[in-house]
């Protein structure tokens, strides 16, 4: 099986770090603070699969809570600049996903330097509110903000994608504000961040999601599954949320994704991981998982080559 991952991490929290990293937020992984292309490379080794690339996915936008404005932009474009020539020096046909504050007024200016840094395809901006990740307890719901909606228009004109990521109370504004933006190909993180109660309380989830699945620029990542239950591969209401929402999106907008070494670090090695993945499709034609461990990942983020349908 092709594997073409489409969310990972690299981080160096190490404290001569010039990555923009920030060591109060991001863990170290096996006693090593450089978690580099090398090392996951080396943990996405499954038997069964060929890594062939992935998407690479920011971690500045959970950092330095406390800093915006041009200190907060370097660390983006910091970020950027690190984690391009790691890619850079690998065979395999990797993307990137930068950070970026929408919101800010200089964006122009840093979306010219992020696309310096060499394969960018993507921005996330991570938009959890309430329960809020840790950038957003003090600066409120991004998708209420005017500055931050131009910003996000902006996107199209640079044929960039949009990792969304946010809660599902905030689904059907997203949708809203989506349906204005049919350009923008978006690519939903984590399934959408619910907590088991999200899925048991059912409603605002999977009418929130409904909303989104009826764009057709909106793609799903399944992904992050230790967030909703740590051991989701014992738990019926994962696997048939799981199942309801390929059934929503369609085996040509889903796509399964490591979130690694955020996984690894709570208890999902690469081999436990993928193996429950394999049991989530396992009902799937040979074409379908294709689709998720690979194709429809590498169509979402523009890659040259990519499966067509």
């Amino acid at each position: 099986m092709k594997l073409w991952d489409p969310h990972f991490h690299l981080w160096d929290v190490s404290p001569e770090t010039r990555s923009g990293h920030d060591a109060g937020q991001l863990p170290v992984i096996d006693g090593d603070p450089v978690y580099d292309r090398v090392r996951y490379e080396s943990d996405l080794a499954v038997d069964g699969f060929e890594l062939t690339g992935g998407a690479l996915v920011e971690a500045v936008s959970v950092c330095h809570i406390k800093r915006d404005g041009p200190c907060f932009a370097e660390a983006c474009v910091s970020e950027a600049r690190w984690v391009s020539s790691q890619l850079a020096a690998s065979p395999l046909d990797y993307a990137v996903v930068a950070s970026a504050p929408l919101e800010d007024p200089d964006l122009p200016a840093i979306l010219r330097d992020l696309a310096d840094c060499g394969g960018l395809r993507g921005i996330r901006q991570i938009l959890n509110h309430e329960p809020s990740w840790p950038r957003n307890e003090s600066r409120g719901d991004f998708l209420d903000q005017p500055a931050w909606r131009k910003g996000f228009a902006r996107l199209e004109e640079r044929s960039l994608t949009f990792d969304l990521q946010l809660n599902p109370n905030q689904f059907r504004k997203a949708a809203r504000l989506l349906a204005r933006h049919p350009g923008v190909p978006i690519v939903i993180g984590h399934l959408g961040s619910p907590t088991a109660a999200d899925l048991r309380e059912a409603t605002v989830y999977w009418e929130g999601l409904e909303a989104l699945a009826d764009l057709e620029q909106v793609y799903l990542k399944i992904s992050m599954l230790s967030y909703t239950d740590r051991e989701w591969d014992r738990s019926p209401l994962v696997r048939d949320s799981v199942h309801r929402a390929m059934d929503l999106f369609g085996m040509r907008r889903c796509m399964f994704a490591s979130n690694f070494p955020v996984e690894k670090h709570v208890g999902w090695p690469a081999g436990r991981l993928y193996g429950a993945f394999r049991g989530l499709a396992a009902h799937l034609d040979a074409a379908d998982r294709q689709r998720l461990f690979a194709d429809n990942a590498r169509r979402a983020y523009g890659i040259p080559g990519a499966p067509s349908g």
